[in-house]
């Protein structure tokens, strides 16, 4: 379902709130709102008075310690939620009473239940929520997602993808390891990334059923270090994955593959073939920057495309539907998981 909203006006900057003063947004978010012309960055909001002081006055913009104060005094148009996920529930909520639209960092939510609280919110009170998932900004994506949109793959009948976290790299903030906090483990972190974007590809097909396996023991923390299982959709494709924080290699190791019945395609770095003849053919396009130039770009053209939807300029993408989506297949892995069996769409 789509939001009906008044588009924000096009000849003044998007007035824009950040709540949440971490290591990405300090290092990806506000570097990039501050170099953009279309927007005012109004107020910026943590918990930690030294670093709202210090990035306060390094942006020249109001500090606050408490985001109601924010939201009263500088009225944004849209709050950036960049904190622990157990507060994004209340923080959106709050933003949406006075006004505001919301972009949240993922995950959206600790729970599917969450997810449905907030999704509800967003069409009571007509607002935008959008979910930066980045990963579907990569220009390597966007392009195979053409490819896949055009059919030049031929149908889809598997999918490969895993995220895999060297173990002695490992060194997050400690409320990843909250269940409390953080809603679970790896799948909340690794893995809902990867199911996003696989399942944004694929179009957001039906789910038909979910096998999965978790494992605790390889960090010894309270929530899940490796989930690994299979997605299968109602009408074919399944898609097999695999998270860990855990591996034990010399480097971490990411990777997607789409396999369909003319050709097939894989991720990073992008590399395409086709049958052509009876041949088969290498197509891919040419690769235009480094896995690093990518990651930052895709950020970049993340906060674009957002601020072009506040403003109407394109239709939403990577919405509050879409995450509740995710979301419904996540706790069907972790039901699968805890439960020791395959769980059915119909059971979710």
């Amino acid at each position: 379902m789509t939001v009906s909203m008044e588009p924000l006006p096009a000849d003044r900057p998007v007035r824009v709130g950040m709540i949440g003063l971490g290591g990405g947004a300090q290092v990806i978010h506000l570097p990039i709102l501050d170099e953009s012309d279309s927007v005012e960055i109004v107020g910026v909001c943590d918990v930690d008075a030294y670093k709202v002081s210090r990035i306060a006055n390094r942006y020249n913009v109001e500090g606050f310690l408490d985001a109601v104060n924010m939201l009263k005094i500088t009225e944004p148009d849209v709050v950036l939620i960049c904190t622990p996920t157990i507060t994004h529930l209340p923080l959106a909520l709050n933003a949406m009473e006075r006004g505001a639209h919301v972009i949240i960092e993922k995950p959206v939510t600790r729970n599917l239940d969450e997810a449905l609280r907030l999704q509800q919110a967003a069409r009571d009170r007509e607002k935008l929520v959008l979910v930066a998932m980045n990963l579907r900004f990569r220009q390597d994506v966007s392009v195979l997602k053409n490819f896949l949109t055009a059919g030049e793959l031929g149908d889809i009948w598997r999918v490969r993808a895993g995220w895999l976290k060297r173990r002695v790299t490992w060194s997050r903030s400690p409320w990843l390891h909250k269940p409390s906090i953080s809603g679970g483990g790896v799948l909340m972190d690794l893995g809902m990334q990867m199911i996003d974007v696989v399942h944004w590809m694929l179009g957001g097909r039906a789910i038909d059923r979910v096998i999965a396996f978790s494992h605790h023991e390889a960090l010894g923390l309270e929530v899940e270090d490796t989930v690994c299982g299979a997605i299968h959709y109602k009408d074919g494709p399944v898609f097999l994955l695999d998270v860990s924080w855990g591996l034990m290699a010399e480097s971490s190791l990411s990777y997607a593959y789409f396999e369909g019945k003319t050709g097939s395609a894989q991720l990073d770095p992008l590399t395409v073939y086709k049958s052509m003849q009876g041949e088969m053919v290498n197509v891919s396009p040419v690769r235009s920057g480094s896995s690093t130039d990518l990651y930052r770009a895709s950020f970049e053209a993340q906060m674009y495309q957002f601020l072009q939807i506040l403003r109407g300029e394109r239709e939403p993408v990577s919405t509050i539907d879409e995450a509740v989506d995710v979301m419904r297949i996540v706790e069907m892995i972790y039901r699968s998981a805890g439960e020791h069996r395959e769980i059915g769409a119909g059971s979710a």
